[in-house]
């Protein structure tokens, strides 16, 4: 996808041209359809470009409007063009050669900072009014995209980039946060705000807006989807048209592509709902949608509890073969072992992942989407929390907690909360963290189990302490927890793409939370009503009403054991060095003797959550910190 990047310096001085010449050949490879500048002596703003739409052929910025007294640039895709033609009175003879930047310009014009509340799609931009010494920054709702920042306090020099590597190529440190890297071993979770595992490096959150002074850094979230007001109707039906159709206007505007479309194809309802819509979509233009699965190499049914399912294949190719448009490829990623896909995650993204067990599958489909010439990659990532969520039952009763998640969660929802948090806290200081890559002295450094502590109660991220269903939603969707948008928007641009998201529309998120929770009810045993209902006729009924869940490498076992020389190289690299500090390498290596012995459910997980999650982080470390 295109990119933004750029310096100011806060105090009038005069700026270090070479610093942007270094920040611009960083940002190179985001900009295979050209890169374009302006400068003035105290500031410099640049625009990577990927023609991934029609209209961005007609891209013109950055710009400085002398009138206005600013300077603009932005990297766009918007999803709500028709809309804003109308709201900015652009003329029919002149939107087909309208990019997407120019109407967040104009829109910018016209609402000023108010103007990302009224921009759908992906995208980031940047303001700068010398006069008033004023840099404003924004980005996106919840999209594929990214944005980081950097002061240098000493130069009062402020940087940006769509790019955290961009930013390390022009010198600025590399200290570790230490907080992130724990909470990231021991899968905790909460808010993260501007934080990335770099100290000296900020991240501008979803729904956020930033407002750069001589005197200040402010940031200010735009978005607040706890408002949306709850929409009442009788019957589930009367959702459903609503539904489908603003689903469908965000499946279509992302469809909007110069190049070939392709799917994420799992075997459930997300992709699934994604793929039926996108491909009859494409298909009323005669275009074709390729879809891509990931499929096992090995038997998967004692790998997977009784509710889930580790081979999509059955599933997706029902899914495929209702699309006659569709190609489908099934790819097995036998030639990306899980080290490998490792070590390829870690060049693209420079910082470790919470999903390390699934880098082998990401790296491969997305190698194939680039290799089938795929410019736009459909997803639907986001889909648990919007079109397929459950309506948490759990939540809603002491009841349905027992019957619907076992003992633990019945009573958390029947203890008052002041004896849950008690409960809790008791709980939290007996913390053995056994069950993680952590370090237990580096842990206790960090004061973990503490900090767990700190916020229960406080903080919605916590599962531990929702109360009810909209606690669980929002932990989800909340602007600013996840960072995921970025990691794709990272892993698309090293492979010349576009990673898109319908299910993460303003729109679609904003409908589906205005549905009560208890019309996505469990009926006749199965949940998620809106999203099965909905697809009637359009997803196949194998697919549709399928009660099962994937399991995502639920064959890594077997993977692991074909590839033991790499496990064990790596098992060794980061046994010495600074990693030790931070890593549990006996418990890893328990882990790794432990699939090798008696591949199941449990060693499964716990290869992914501890061996692969601790190696991904104990490689990047030492090589970051030798």
């Amino acid at each position: 996808m295109s990119a933004i990047y750029g310096l100011v310096q806060r105090d009038g001085q005069a700026l270090d041209v070479e610093d942007f010449r270094t920040l611009t050949l960083a940002m190179s490879t985001w900009g295979p359809d050209g890169q374009f500048q302006w400068q003035s002596p105290d500031a410099a703003l640049g625009l990577a470009l990927l023609h991934s739409t029609p209209e961005a052929r007609f891209e013109q910025l950055p710009r400085w409007l002398p009138e206005q007294g600013l300077a603009f640039a932005t990297e766009a895709r918007l999803d709500n063009r028709e809309e804003l033609w109308r709201a900015l009175n652009i003329t029919p003879a002149d939107r087909p050669k309208t990019a997407d930047g120019d109407l967040v310009l104009a829109a910018y014009l016209k609402w000023g900072n108010a103007c990302p509340q009224q921009l759908v799609g992906d995208w980031s931009l940047v303001a700068w009014h010398p006069l008033q010494r004023r840099l404003f920054l924004a980005r996106d709702h919840s999209g594929n995209t990214g944005l980081y920042f950097s002061l240098n306090q000493r130069t009062e020099c402020f940087a940006f980039a769509s790019s955290p590597q961009a930013l390390h190529a022009m010198g600025i440190p590399r200290r570790l946060n230490e907080a992130l890297l724990a909470q990231g071993l021991v899968s905790w979770t909460p808010d993260r705000g501007s934080q990335t595992i770099d100290l000296d490096i900020d991240r501008l959150p979803p729904g956020h807006i930033l407002t750069v002074t001589p005197d200040a850094i402010r940031l200010e979230r735009y978005w607040h989807p706890e408002q949306t007001p709850t929409l009442y109707y009788a019957r589930l039906d009367d959702y459903l048209e609503g539904f489908l159709d603003i689903f469908g206007q965000a499946v279509r505007a992302r469809c909007r592509s110069l190049r070939p479309v392709g799917v994420t194809l799992s075997g459930g309802l997300d992709s699934g709902s994604v793929a039926a819509l996108a491909g009859r979509i494409l298909a009323e233009d005669g275009r074709v949608l390729t879809a891509l699965t990931q499929v096992p190499i090995a038997d998967t049914s004692a790998m997977v509890g009784e509710r889930r399912f580790g081979d999509e294949t059955r599933f997706a190719c029902a899914t495929a073969a209702s699309l006659p448009n569709l190609v489908h490829h099934c790819l097995p990623s036998d030639s990306v072992t899980p080290m490998a896909g490792i070590e390829l995650a870690l060049a693209v993204l420079g910082q470790p992942s919470h999903a390390a067990s699934n880098a082998f599958w990401i790296a491969d489909l997305l190698q194939s989407a680039q290799h089938q010439g795929i410019g736009t990659l459909l997803t639907g990532q986001g889909g648990n929390a919007t079109i397929s969520w459950t309506g948490a039952p759990e939540l809603r009763s002491a009841l349905r907690a027992f019957s619907h998640a076992g003992w633990k969660a019945g009573l958390r929802r029947l203890l008052p909360a002041d004896v849950l948090r008690t409960l809790l806290r008791w709980w939290r200081r007996k913390q053995d963290w056994s069950h993680t890559a952590i370090h237990p002295a580096f842990a206790h450094r960090m004061q973990l189990a503490e900090r767990m502590l700190a916020v229960i109660g406080n903080d919605p991220s916590v599962p531990e302490t929702w109360r009810t269903p909209r606690d669980k939603r929002f932990a989800i969707i909340e602007p600013g927890s996840s960072s995921v948008g970025e990691l794709w928007s990272l892993q698309g641009a090293a492979h010349g793409m576009e990673v898109r998201d319908p299910t993460l529309d303003p729109r679609v998120v904003a409908y589906t939370l205005s549905v009560p929770d208890h019309f996505f009810d469990v009926k006749g045993g199965l949940d998620r009503q809106l999203i099965r209902q909905a697809m009637a006729g359009l997803l196949p009924d194998l697919v549709r009403l399928n009660p099962l869940r994937g399991r995502q490498s639920a064959d890594l076992a077997v993977r692991l054991q074909r590839s033991a020389a790499e496990v064990g190289a790596a098992l060794a690299e980061v046994s010495s060095g600074p990693a030790v500090e931070y890593l549990d390498v006996p418990t890893m290596r328990r882990a790794w003797v432990a699939v090798r012995a008696q591949p199941d459910p449990l060693s499964t997980h716990r290869a992914g959550s501890i061996l692969l999650r601790g190696l991904m982080a104990g490689l990047w470390l030492n090589r970051r910190l030798l």
